[in-house]
């Protein structure tokens, strides 16, 4: 099973890269330079009569295919799973969003991951789905008040923004809305404001795959981490 899923993600993959743009997109004034290839065509589908994520006027500066874990700890005062944060590798899919792989990049990247072995970190996944440019890494942070923890996604240590010290961004969630395809199964989708950092003003989290934990767990039940994968927008 393990090799016929792999075979079914490579073979797409190749079809993926071979309809990708070649064009490099100019550095923006007064910012980072963007993704690989022009963002100018790369739009959010954002479901219609809500207002937790408004799409932003202007074309992100980053489009990213997320790739890791959701991870969970049980409560033992509910039994139920409680979230402790996620990790993630973070690679340009900005090439495929005018093909017409970019709308189910998300769902043939969580098939091959799901199908490798424990073995295979994230980091190993871009090239097999036709992303082969890492673009940083996505993790939680203990938040500035120094109660809880921040999400961050972070380009300090990879690609062109590598040892730039202010390539990253910390957010504070201002948006939440479930995934209409399947509640029970994908995380939220997520709008989040800058704190920290200037890679971004505005993160979004669409397009999730999977990443929910189990309903329920027993008092004592090890901490878990559940695959996932999802578009993240930075504007």
């Amino acid at each position: 099973m393990f090799a016929f899923q792999l075979l079914s993600a490579l073979s797409s993959a190749a079809l993926m890269v071979a309809a990708a743009p070649a064009g490099l997109a100019p550095p923006r004034p007064g910012g980072f330079a963007p993704s690989t290839c022009s963002t100018a065509a790369a739009k959010m589908d954002l479901p219609a009569g809500q207002t937790q994520l408004v799409s932003p006027t202007t074309a992100p500066l980053f489009v990213a295919l997320g790739v890791g874990v959701q991870n969970y700890t049980c409560s033992a005062s509910t039994l139920k799973y409680t979230s402790t944060g996620a990790v993630a590798s973070l690679f340009d899919i900005s090439c495929l969003d005018t093909t017409p792989a970019f709308a189910s990049v998300q769902t043939l990247g969580y098939a091959a991951w799901k199908a490798l072995p424990a073995s295979v970190t994230a980091d190993d996944l871009g090239a097999k789905i036709g992303a082969p440019v890492l673009l940083g890494y996505h993790y939680f942070v203990t938040s500035p008040s120094g109660t809880g923890i921040s999400p961050k996604w972070d380009f300090t240590s990879t690609g062109k923004l590598a040892g730039n010290s202010s390539a990253f961004f910390l957010g504070t969630k201002v948006g939440d809305i479930t995934d209409a395809a399947n509640t029970a199964v994908n995380v939220d989708w997520l709008a989040l404001n800058n704190v920290q950092g200037s890679l971004a003003s505005k993160v979004f989290r669409v397009d999730t795959v999977n990443g929910q934990p189990p309903t329920s767990c027993v008092a004592g039940s090890p901490d878990i981490s559940v695959k996932y994968t999802a578009k993240y927008f930075l504007y």
